[in-house]
């Protein structure tokens, strides 16, 4: 089984000790935190405050128009500046499109190609302390900075070859990858800490779960560089090193009744829930979206003959929100506990920046716009 605990040190299964058996709230306070080094999975428990209601979420703002430099296109890399714009990848045009906080058009940058401010598959990541954005581009291994002003500051090669995601760890210069390589004794390992010199460090195997490559995965990385992966079926939460040292596992509830397959969707095979986003904030809580499929799903569901000629089972009007709404979990990292789960009507794919995600839609003239929703904790509630 994935995630399996291994032998522990004698104090590391003294305090697991009535951890592991239970699925209600921990009969004392449990800190994690006193297993560093630890080779332990652990069960997220509910805790004993644990909020249903608790979860907020407030539309802030939508990008795109319906013509022109302003359209936009299907995208999950995004981030926001020091102004509040909001720099978003284009993969469909290799370049960079700027909105600011009012959802203003503001610029493209870029263009298709491999030279300096010419990108494959932009991806902005962050701003660093100058307020420079640094977009990395996930086909060519290239990170291009660009100024405040939108001019061209520098650029260098990170390490060459297509990736799912990446991910910087703080402003060093190292960048957290998920990809696939062809390194000896390396395939089938889809996390690899790089920098310009090369592979740094190599991990996150888990057998039984990849295919040969590389298989995407959820990441978080916190203040402390502390990194977060996840397969996107498997509510299983791996915490690294900044080294790719493990540190501990987090299991969550189950995602799927079967295990996850190449089988079309059916009555019987259902279309399959997944882990989309996580974040962690200052306070040390991992927030962590999910899709969860609603009781109702098959009533939204027809047989559809498609151009080829394959006949497939598949939402009607490919309208997924009739299928799905979000799940939005928040964790307790000290004590592995849930504090507070919702669900909401958007399906949110990806943090953008602190305590927010967007959402790809269709406007009521069928065109493609991009809603930023943030995210908070009331207690009070």
């Amino acid at each position: 089984m994935v995630g399996k605990s291994t032998t522990a040190t004698l104090p590391l299964i003294v305090a697991l000790t009535g951890w592991l058996s239970g699925c209600g709230a921990p009969d004392s306070p449990r800190d994690l935190t006193t297993l560093q080094d630890s080779t332990a999975t652990v069960d997220i428990l509910e805790s004993s405050t644990m909020c249903s209601n608790c979860i907020t979420t407030e539309r802030v703002v939508a990008l795109g128009d319906t013509a022109g430099p302003g359209y936009i296109n299907w995208s999950r890399y995004v981030t926001v500046d020091d102004s509040g714009n909001y720099w978003v990848g284009q993969q469909q045009e290799g370049v960079v499109k700027v909105w600011d906080a009012e959802g203003r058009f503001l610029r493209q940058i870029g263009r298709r190609g491999d030279g300096p401010m010419e990108f494959q598959r932009p991806a902005p990541v962050r701003t660093d302390s100058e307020g420079r954005v640094h977009v990395f581009d996930l086909d060519i291994g290239r990170e291009t900075v660009v100024n405040a002003d939108f001019s061209y500051y520098s650029d260098r090669s990170v390490y060459p070859g297509y990736a799912h995601l990446a991910v910087p760890l703080a402003e060093d210069g190292r960048y957290l990858l998920n990809m696939g390589t062809s390194r000896a004794g390396l395939v089938g390992i889809p996390l690899h800490i790089v920098d310009v010199s090369g592979v740094l460090h190599s991990f996150d195997r888990m057998a039984g779960l990849d295919a040969q490559g590389s298989s995407p995965r959820v990441l978080a990385v916190d203040r402390q560089k502390r990194i977060y992966s996840a397969h996107p079926y498997y509510y299983l939460i791996q915490i690294w090193s900044e080294s790719g040292r493990r540190i501990l596992g987090l299991r969550g509830p189950r995602l799927n009744e079967r295990e996850p397959s190449r089988e079309p969707s059916s009555p019987d095979n259902p279309p399959r829930n997944r882990m989309y986003a996580m974040q962690v904030d200052d306070q040390q809580r991992l927030w962590v979206v999910s899709s969860a499929r609603k009781d109702d799903w098959q009533d939204h569901m027809e047989y559809q003959v498609m151009p080829n000629g394959r006949t497939v089972y598949g939402p009607v009007d490919d309208d997924m929100k009739s299928i799905f709404e979000m799940r939005i979990d928040l964790i307790d990292l000290a004590s592995g506990s849930l504090i507070a789960t919702g669900r909401h009507d958007a399906l949110v794919e990806a943090f953008v920046g602190d305590g927010l995600v967007v959402e790809t839609v269709e406007n009521e003239r069928a065109y493609p716009q991009m809603v930023v929703w943030r995210l908070g904790f009331d207690a009070n509630r």
